[in-house]
């Protein structure tokens, strides 16, 4: 895909971004209604209504969308020439952190990426209640409010802060846990925040200095991902098949070496 092009679909996906956070902002009162709770998920009213601004925004590029929401999208203009083998989809979480927007905990976002396959082309995150607008274009650079960011130089374990969070399917049984516990425990601080797009631009800010969770959506870290390899850091994405299946996520800063997978369980 040329730049320019790419450039074009960014700015597309800021302004869809931060159309939606303001109306997610200003109609807090309104769409923090909880619609169902099933288990450790809910959704409420803000799920939907931020879905459709944003797709409805989006329509005008004649690109599929796959959403958290709404699965997958299509706008009925797509045009591919019969030589056409490309494979870009927009990918969406129209609110990353619903039970924070809905409890009124202050940590929630719009996630706009855009993939060709399984690559990221481009990431977008915007949390509203702090108006922090992420951007990233894979190999070009990764920017906060315009402003170029790194994620940080921390290269040991001990010194190095970790973000996670347990997903709608985590396993809590006793051996579950007892494993995440040897897994985390090497860190120096660790941080559930409930968002894992957030968590992820934290990385790519140098906030904090990894991230992994295990059984996450694609939707919910399309966007981090992106932008954590547009900052130069890395990520690793296991059981990236079907785009409906839960996936072990795992992001750093470029500088630790980790495999969390492999981690001792706890003695």
């Amino acid at each position: 895909m040329k730049q320019k092009k790419k450039e074009k679909l960014l700015h597309l996906a800021e302004s869809t971004a931060l159309f939606a956070g303001e109306c997610l902002k200003n109609r807090r009162e309104d769409w923090r209604t909880l619609k169902t709770a099933s288990g450790h998920d809910v959704k409420i009213r803000a799920d939907r209504e931020s879905e459709e601004i944003i797709i409805e925004r989006l329509a005008g590029s004649h690109l599929p969308i796959f959403s958290e929401e709404a699965g997958a999208v299509t706008t009925g203009k797509e045009k591919k020439r019969k030589d056409d083998k490309s494979s870009l989809v927009w990918v969406i979480d129209p609110l990353d952190g619903s039970l924070n927007y809905h409890q009124g905990i202050p940590f929630s976002c719009v996630s706009i990426a855009l993939y060709e396959g399984k690559n990221p082309i481009l990431g977008v995150v915007y949390d509203f209640n702090r108006s922090e607008l992420f951007t990233g274009l894979v190999g070009v650079g990764a920017w906060l409010n315009h402003d170029p960011v790194k994620p940080s130089q921390v290269d040991e374990i001990p010194a190095a802060v970790l973000g996670t969070g347990f997903p709608v399917n985590t396993d809590f049984s006793s051996q579950s846990l007892s494993r995440f516990i040897g897994q985390i425990q090497r860190f120096r601080k660790v941080r559930l925040l409930g968002s894992a797009a957030l968590s992820l631009c934290y990385v790519a800010c140098g906030r904090i200095d990894a991230y992994q969770e295990e059984n996450i959506m694609l939707w919910d870290v399309a966007a981090g991902c992106a932008l954590v390899q547009a900052s130069g850091g890395e990520v690793q994405i296991e059981n990236f098949r079907d785009p409906e299946a839960p996936l072990t996520v795992t992001a750093t800063n470029g500088k630790l070496k980790i495999n969390l997978a492999n981690s001792p369980p706890c003695r």
